[in-house]
C-alpha cells in the first residue's frame, strides 16, 4: 500500500535540486543581470546586443522557434555527451532529440506570442505598474495553466510509447499536481528574477534575453537530471 500522499514529500524532489545545484542557477542569474546592466551602461555592449535583437526581429517567429529549439536541445545534448554520465548515441537518442526539437521550436513561437500579448496589455517600461502584472501573469497562468500542463503532457508522451491516448487516460489533477510540483521551485527560483529584468527591457529585447536564460537553465538542468545516475561509456 503506497503511503499517503503528502505536500511536503512532493516539494522534496525539487528542494534537494536547489541545494544541490543552486551554485549553476547562481552563475546563470549573475550572468544574466550583468548583461542587463551592462545593456545601460556599456555602449559598446548596447550596440551588440542591439544588432542581434535586430536580427532576431528581422526573422520573426520562425527564427524564434528556431533559437528556442537550439537553446532547449542541441546545447543541453552537447554539455549532456560532454559531461554527463549518458554519452552513448541511439536511434532512441535520435528520436527523442528530434521531438524535444520540434516542442521546443513551439515554445519559442508561444513566448515570443506571449510577450507581445504581454506588451499589448500592460505596455512596455520598467515601472512596477508594467512589471508586477506582467510577473503575476506569468507565474500565476502561464506557467502553471499553459507551460507546465503542456510540458508534462509531452513528456508523458515521450514515457508512454508516442500514444496520445494513453496520454488522456494517464491524466489526472493527481498525476499533474506529482509531477509538477516538484518543477515549481527550481523553476520559480531561477525564473523570477530573470522575467523581472526581462519585462523591463524593450519588447525587441526581451527574446533575446530569455534565450540567454534559458539557455542556462537548459544546462542546468543537464546536472540536475544527471545527478545520482551511473555513468556510461
Amino acid at each position: 500500500m503506497s503511503a499517503p500522499w503528502s505536500f511536503r514529500q512532493a516539494l522534496r524532489p525539487g528542494l534537494l535540486a536547489v541545494r544541490h545545484f543552486y551554485r549553476v542557477f547562481l552563475l546563470f542569474q549573475a550572468i544574466a543581470v550583468s548583461l542587463y546592466f551592462a545593456y545601460y551602461h556599456h555602449p559598446e555592449i548596447r550596440h551588440s546586443i542591439d544588432a542581434f535583437a535586430t536580427w532576431k526581429s528581422s526573422g520573426g517567429l520562425l527564427l524564434s522557434a528556431l533559437l528556442t529549439a537550439i537553446a532547449g536541445t542541441l546545447l543541453p545534448e552537447t554539455a549532456r555527451t560532454i559531461v554527463g554520465p549518458d554519452r552513448s548515441w541511439n536511434q532512441e537518442r535520435c528520436r527523442r532529440l528530434g521531438w524535444n526539437f520540434l516542442f521546443f521550436a513551439f515554445n519559442g513561437i508561444l513566448v515570443d506570442l506571449f510577450y507581445v500579448l504581454q506588451a499589448h496589455l500592460f505596455g512596455v517600461g520598467h515601472t512596477l505598474s508594467v512589471l508586477l502584472p506582467k510577473m503575476a501573469l506569468d507565474c500565476l497562468v502561464f506557467i502553471p495553466w499553459v507551460c507546465m500542463p503542456m510540458t508534462v503532457s509531452y513528456f508523458l508522451w515521450l514515457e508512454l510509447g508516442w500514444s496520445p491516448t494513453r496520454i488522456l487516460r494517464s491524466w489526472s489533477w493527481a498525476m499533474y499536481r506529482d509531477r509538477a510540483l516538484p518543477l515549481m521551485i527550481p523553476d520559480y527560483l531561477y525564473w523570477i528574477p530573470i522575467i523581472f529584468l526581462l519585462y523591463g527591457l524593450p519588447l525587441n529585447l526581451q527574446i533575446p534575453y530569455f534565450l540567454l536564460a534559458f539557455s542556462g537553465w537548459s544546462l542546468a538542468f543537464v546536472f540536475i537530471g544527471s545527478y545520482g545516475l551511473p555513468e556510461k561509456k
